[in-house]
């Protein structure tokens, strides 16, 4: 084993010793297995051995558990019957995890005809009683035990195999699968390496039922006679001979079954006990001494204009550990005036949406250690659940960042508003289906009927979004809060819910608007006053145009220069040789309409690009205009329809579109991809040095330390120190999960790195120091980037060229100061019109202004 694989395994047994659950069931079953395998070595007695004076005897000195109907020890014959047991639980369970977990394997990770033959295999199996076609070869083969426990490995894999398959469907789809054929890495390899440990929660907890479940098939064969021949002992037979004896001698029974039961329960809690540890070492979960935050700066309390509807004092908030409260919010205080938007604004971990919850009297995992939340009149800290739930329906509207999630999939959009409606204003069934339906039309939606009609997962993210907005308002709310509800949209469609926004607070001059946002532009459309959050700390609190005229806390400075809105164009360079040439790319996907019959969409229409090397050429658009289906086909991960790829080098160009596998290994060292989600893209299963280093060893040759040593100098390229090769992705911030991503895709030493969004989900601090650290790679290695991105604002600063794509086309191309200068297509210009500016001297309402393009 080697150095990092024993740190690994010596991690995961402290973990496992540090559970009293695991230590004990260990311990015993340790002991039961101990015991029986040197049965002929501890055993009193010889397991026929007879002492016909004590026949059905109770315990005692002699007999510690006493004797059988024909005067043997029973003690002795458990430790040796023992043996077929539990041999017979190691011969069945191999067969159950070879058998289950290799062929569902199989058919998850296959399609078509495969898959079928294995879960049509799998059905058929099912179907047979096992216990009777047990019974059957036991008589045909009295007592051959090995035979039986093989037999009912096979006939029970089938429930391995379900669990298996549907999983492994599942992690396929995931995004570090995706990752892991970008560097090279063979199906066989993936499949092993990636997949497989994925898996290890549901074999476990599959294993340890089954192990219990033998033991139970065991018991019950020797019970009806066809287990184990007396007088030779099992734990089966003899459960059946303290039957037969149970009303002149009732204690037999309880020995025997006594130890079936405990080894059972250890099995049981031994697994439970593993999947946990794992599943905890994997999610890089630790406990916390207890501490407390320090302020990092000092506080200013908010000074309201007007009557105060919402006041926060002091507030502290904990999350409990198992080893005490940890500080996550320290005496923030500030309020809210009626009619006033409020922007709360920091980056992640700041505890600004912890707060938010606080207000409402939720918590994840948190709750209020201190301070006073004072919403019109009443405290809410210490009040009893029917009260604060009595406040938060009279109250608070609340917005979420993620709207599907937050909609009932299970129903259509009309009638989830029409309950809510009923639910807050106490109206009857029609009124409320009217109300729901003029809610529909006071967020804008277009054709409410037909909307009204629709399930959650039939709507675009901006129409989703306005049907949680429509939700918040069904209680007719004094506050709403809103948490980033523009995060995860286009920017036109933010533009959009940011101008409805403004529309809902001018219909109702005494709504407050509390919202919870990273994004400086927004603020300045939108916000009268500030207040800025670090560390659980509230370290600023000003009017909108003081804090971006004269922000007091560095803090707050460094936020606002590090929006890319603010940075200036790129320079023009001058222009390279070609390295990447797309002429006519065309790319489709095969689905099926709400009547399941096939279809297919086309996602890029035709397109022509051309990158140069050692520049960077910006792909931008909203969601679904195809420019990540672009990239994807690049690194062959899509399939093109048709059109051509075409990767130029000295040696001579080389087609991309329909590359063998062969050729996509070697075209690995050439082209890499950096995903938009970086956690998503490495898998938690495994260190990032594990990561990083096997596409070097198992897709490219190199030896194991010379591949240590290239991941070790890219990490400290990345900024982060090589020691952090032996973490899990889980254990790093958002931040240093990007970095750990572009350090595998530099390892490689690729002369192209397709970016697919790869800032869009980090906070404005740690995008700046991501795009500054591919700036650098770019000048030393001369690498060429293909950018893609919807934040234009990142775009013009950081890109050389720039493409507009727009339903599957390129609209506009060129120069990144030309189209961004003078834009000539429509849909360019309401690109640009509806990028937030952080200035609320040209920004604000800006949003009512934008106008969203329709071809």
């Amino acid at each position: 084993m080697s150095g990092k694989a024993a740190g690994d395994m010596h991690g995961l047994w402290w973990m496992l010793l540090r559970r009293p659950q695991f230590v004990i069931s260990a311990s015993i079953l340790l002991i039961i297995v101990l015991a029986v395998v040197s049965a002929p070595l501890v055993a009193p007695y010889g397991p026929m051995q007879q002492d016909l004076m004590n026949v059905l005897a109770g315990p005692s000195t002699a007999h510690p558990l006493g004797t059988d109907d024909l005067g043997r020890d029973v003690l002795s014959r458990m430790l040796h019957g023992g043996r077929e047991t539990l041999l017979g639980v190691v011969q069945a369970l191999a067969v159950f995890l070879v058998v289950g977990a290799g062929l569902g394997l199989l058919a998850g990770m296959s399609k078509g005809v495969v898959d079928t033959i294995i879960t049509r295999l799998a059905e058929l199996l099912l179907s047979v009683p096992a216990f009777i076609i047990l019974l059957v070869m036991l008589s045909i083969l009295p007592g051959n035990m090995t035979i039986a426990m093989v037999s009912l490995g096979i006939l029970t894999s089938p429930l391995l195999i379900r669990v298996v398959r549907g999983t492994t469907k599942a992690v396929r789809g995931e995004l570090f699968i995706r990752g892991a054929r970008t560097m090279g890495l063979s199906e066989t390899q993936i499949t092993l390496r990636h997949v497989l440990p994925r898996l290890a929660g549901p074999i476990i907890v599959q294993a340890t039922i089954f192990s219990g479940t033998v033991i139970i098939a065991e018991t019950g064969l020797g019970y009806l006679g066809f287990g184990v021949s007396l007088p030779a002992p099992s734990w089966g037979n003899m459960v059946e001979t303290a039957s037969q004896n149970i009303t002149r001698a009732p204690w037999l029974l309880i020995p025997t079954g006594g130890v079936i039961i405990v080894t059972i329960m250890c099995f049981m809690l031994i697994g439970d006990s593993v999947r946990d540890a794992v599943a905890e070492r994997w999610s890089g979960s630790v406990r916390r001494r207890t501490r407390r935050r320090h302020p990092v700066g000092t506080a200013t309390t908010a000074e309201a204009t007007g009557d105060a509807l919402l006041r926060v004092q002091d507030l502290t908030i904990v999350a409990d550990t198992a080893d005490g409260p940890v500080t996550l919010i320290d005496g923030v205080s500030f309020e809210l005036a009626r009619g006033e938007t409020l922007c709360l604004v920091g980056e992640s971990g700041s505890g600004k949406s912890v707060t938010s919850l606080a207000l409402l009297g939720l918590g994840r995992g948190t709750h209020v250690a201190g301070g006073q939340i004072v919403v019109d009149g009443v405290d809410m800290v210490g009040s009893a659940p029917e009260k604060l739930r009595a406040v938060r329906m009279s109250t608070f509207g609340y917005i979420t960042q993620d709207p599907q999630p937050s909609l009932d999939p299970s129903m259509r959009v009309g009638d989830l508003l029409a309950q809510l409606v009923r639910l807050h204003q106490g109206v009857g069934r029609s009124a409320a289906k009217a109300i729901a339906r003029d809610l529909l039309e006071k967020v804008k939606i277009p054709d409410p009927d037909s909307v009204a009609r629709r399930y959650p997962h039939q709507l675009s993210g901006g129409m989703a979004q306005r049907i949680v907005i429509a939700a918040a308002l069904s209680a007719t709310p004094k506050v709403l809060i809103a948490d980033e509800p523009t995060t995860a949209l286009d920017v036109t469609v933010q533009a959009e819910i940011l101008a409805l926004l403004h529309d809902l607070c001018a219909s109702d001059a005494e709504m407050s608007l509390l919202l919870v946002t990273h994004d400086w532009g927004v603020v300045a459309d939108i916000a009268d006053r500030v207040i800025v959050m670090r560390g659980g700390v509230l370290v600023e609190a000003a009017p909108v145009a003081e804090i971006f005229s004269a922000p007091a806390h560095e803090h707050t400075r460094d936020m606002l220069a590090s929006d890319p809105a603010r940075l200036p164009i790129r320079a023009e360079r001058p222009a390279t040789s070609p390295l990447l040439t797309i002429r006519d790319l065309e790319i489709g996907y095969a689905g099926r309409d709400g009547r399941g019959r096939a279809i297919r969409t086309t996602a890029v229409k035709g397109i022509d690009l051309e990158l140069q090397r050692g520049r960077t050429l910006g792909l931008i658009g909203e969601s679904g205009s195809g420019k990540s289906s672009v990239g994807n086909a690049i690194v062959g991960l899509v399939e093109p329809t048709a059109g051509s790829i075409v990767l130029h080098s000295d040696a001579g160009d080389q087609e991309l579109v329909n590359a063998g596998r062969r050729a996509r290994r070697e075209l690995s060292r050439r082209v890499q991809i950096i995903f938009q989600d970086p956690y998503g893209s490495l898998n938690p299963v495994r260190t990032i040095g594990s990561t990083i280093a096997e596409p070097l060893v198992l897709a490219h040759g190199m030896s194991t330390r010379a591949a240590n040593r290239t991941v070790a100098d890219a990490l400290e390229r990345v900024g982060l120190p090589s020691a952090a090769r032996s973490r899990y992705p889980a254990q790093f911030s958002g931040g240093q999960r990007q970095r750990i991503a572009i350090a595998r895709a530099l390892v490689l030493e690729p002369e192209l790195i397709v970016c697919d969004e790869p800032v869009s989900a980090l906070d404005l601090t740690i995008q700046a120091q991501v795009l500054e650290l591919l700036d650098e790679l770019q000048q030393e290695r001369g690498i060429a980037y293909l950018f893609i991105s919807h934040d234009l604002s990142v775009v013009r600063s950081f890109c050389d060229d720039i493409a507009v794509m727009y339903r599957g086309d390129i609209v506009e191309q060129g120069a990144v100061g030309d189209v961004v200068g003078s834009p000539r297509h429509p849909y360019t210009a309401s690109l640009l019109d509806a990028a937030p500016i952080p200035d609320p001297a040209v920004q604000r309402g800006r949003s009512k202004l934008a106008e969203r393009y329709s071809a």
